[in-house]
This record gives C-alpha cells, structure tokens and sequence, in this order.
C-alpha cells in the first residue's frame, strides 16, 4: 500500500489528541458562553472527546483499508463515493454508541437529543474531513507516481539514447585504431593515411546512417570490410571476409551497421593467429537470412561491449521483423545469422 500519511505512527498518536480537544472546545463554546469556559473545563471529557476521536479516525482508516484490499482498482468511479459513504456512517455510528453508553452508564443518565444531534454533526464531520484528507494525499501520490513514472522514462531514453550514441562511437574501436595509427606513422606514413581513410570512412558511415531504419546490403557488405581492414592491423591481416552473394542480393535490406557489430563481436571473441586465421563466410540462407560463419576458436575471456552491442542489435531487429538475430554454436562452428529486411514492394514480389 502508497504512503499516505493518515498511517503514519505519528499522525495516528497525535491527531487524536489535538482535534479532539478543538472537538471538546468546539463543544463548550456552542453549550455554553466563552466566559464559563475556565469553570466547566473538565479532563474527564477531553479525555472523552479525544477517545471519540481516536475511534472516528481509526474506524475510518479501516474503511479504507478494507476497501483498498478488496476493491483495489476495481469500481474506482465508484469507490471515493463508496469510501465517503462507508466512512462517514460506520465512525459516526460507532461514535454515537460510546457515547450513548458513556452517558448511560459512566455519567448515569441517558445523553440528551439535542447533544446526541450535536455530537453526531460534529463526527460525521469529522469523519469527512478525514477521507477529505485521505482523497486529497491519493491524489498528490498518484500525480507524484506519475511524475516520476515519466521522469524515470526520460531518464531510460535518455540513458538507451546514450548508450547508442557511445555503441556508435565505439570507443574500443577508435583507441585501437589510433594507437594503430600511431604505430603506423613511426614506420610508414603512406599505410598511415590510408588506415585514416579507412578510420574516417567507418565513423563517417556510422554517423551518415544512424538515423536511416534501414541500409541495403551492399553499403553493409562495404562497411563490414572496412572494419575488417581496422581490426586487420591488430591481428596482421589474420582477419577474411568472403562474401559469396549475388548483385540482386545486395539489394536486400539490414539495420544499419549490423554487418560491423557483428563482425567485430565474432573477432573479438576469437582466438586468432597465424595458426589459426579467422576466416568470416558471409551467404544468404534461404532468401531469409544473411549468415556469417567462421570457425568455433572462442576466447576465455569475452569482449564484453561487443557482446551488449550485438544483444542491442538482437533487440532492434525485434522492431523490424518476427524473426530473430539467430546465435548458433554447432559443429565446431560459429553462426550468426541476421534476418534480411524487404521494402513492401519487394516483399510482395519475392511472395508472388
């Protein structure tokens, strides 16, 4: 249950206490003038209207639990009306009795009419002032809940948007490479201002295309090889893409930049040598998925932002299309497949 406050130790202890001497005050001045206060001023009442007042608030809070378990948000049209109701008549009923025997057997007498009418206006308004309070804290909760209910979604976006934006950086990539290029300047300029181009042209398409939903597979084939060429200088040109597609094929569509995730999560989580060279085969499989495989040599250790980059892409295709980015370790093999996109037109006429 919310936090309101009217179930808070410290109101239930010392509301009581407060508005009951203002309730037995209230009393005097209507019975009686402001002069005659000092003389009929009893504590054996206060204390009465203090109790009376306990009774009121906690009957009325159990009102509002009861109806909160058993209601929740069901009938929520109806259940302020419920609650103002129920609330109001079973305190003021429960305060019309005690106080009915307090006079009866503590005082002796049976209460006059006109008190009995006095003390039941004055609870029952008590009664609703108290769900008065209750409505108005449920109101400040739930419009505090959605606030941060929506900040906190901001604060997601915000945080996902970010978590693109350093995805498409890649800093792991960007360091290698200038420490590449630094390596490559001390012993050949002109390989230098190639491995720049080929740095530029990779950053240049991550940054052209991160607002295009979809890129045909020739431009990701082209991208796939120039992270290739980048990955290459680390491992001495241990690294192969052969790609054995048609020219209609690379018409077809991909999430762009999924051809280079992908790639970089299989060469980071390689073990590659001059032993044993990673050879990358990328081929449609059945018109339906575009399939990179190597041979099975996993690291001990995983490259753990490849990995959360290759799971955002897995869930980005989710948006796209009913099949799955497909992760297959098999026959000392490993798969990825990534599901191919068609334009609306080209569905319809790969279907007919």
């Amino acid at each position: 249950m919310k936090k309101y406050f009217i179930y808070s130790p410290f109101f239930r202890l010392l509301a009581p206490p407060v508005y009951g001497i203002l309730t037995y005050l209230i009393i005097l001045l209507i019975n009686n003038s402001l002069l005659q206060l000092n003389e009929i001023f009893s504590g054996q009442e206060v204390y009465m209207c203090i109790g009376l007042t306990f009774i009121c608030f906690e009957s009325a809070r159990l009102v509002i639990i009861g109806l909160h378990r058993f209601l929740k948000n069901k009938f929520s049209k109806a259940r302020f009306l419920i609650q103002f109701v129920a609330g109001t008549v079973l305190p003021t009923t429960l305060v019309i009795l005690v106080i009915s025997l307090y006079f009866t057997y503590v005082i002796g007498y049976s209460i006059a009419f006109t008190q009995l009418i006095l003390f039941t206006i004055i609870f029952a308004l008590t009664a609703i002032l108290y769900n008065a309070l209750y409505v108005s804290n449920d109101y400040q909760l739930r419009e505090n809940t959605l606030k941060l209910t929506t900040e906190r979604q901001q604060r997601e976006v915000l945080e996902m948007e970010m978590d693109e934006f350093r995805n498409d950086i890649n800093p792991d990539l960007l360091y290698e490479s200038l420490e590449n290029v630094i390596s490559l300047i001390n012993r050949r300029n002109s390989d230098a201002e190639e491995y720049i181009d080929y740095l530029a042209s990779a950053y240049r398409y991550v940054l052209t295309n991160r607002q295009q939903e979809l890129i045909s597979l020739q431009h990701e084939i082209d991208a796939g090889r120039n992270i290739v060429r980048l990955l290459n200088e680390k491992y001495f040109g241990q690294v192969k893409l052969e790609a054995s597609l048609s020219d209609g094929d690379m018409n077809l569509q991909l999430i762009p930049g999924s051809l280079p995730v992908a790639i970089e999560s299989i060469v980071r989580n390689t073990i590659i040598s001059a032993n044993d060279p990673l050879v990358i085969k990328c081929y449609l499989e059945d018109e339906e998925y575009l399939v990179l495989q190597c041979k099975l040599n996993d690291r001990l250790i995983k490259h753990s932002e490849s990995i959360l980059a290759l799971a955002r892409l897995q869930k980005s295709y989710t948006l796209y299309s009913e099949k799955p980015l497909i992760q297959v370790k098999a026959y000392e093999e490993n798969y990825i497949k990534l599901p191919v996109l068609r334009l609306a037109e080209e569905a319809l006429t790969h279907e007919s």
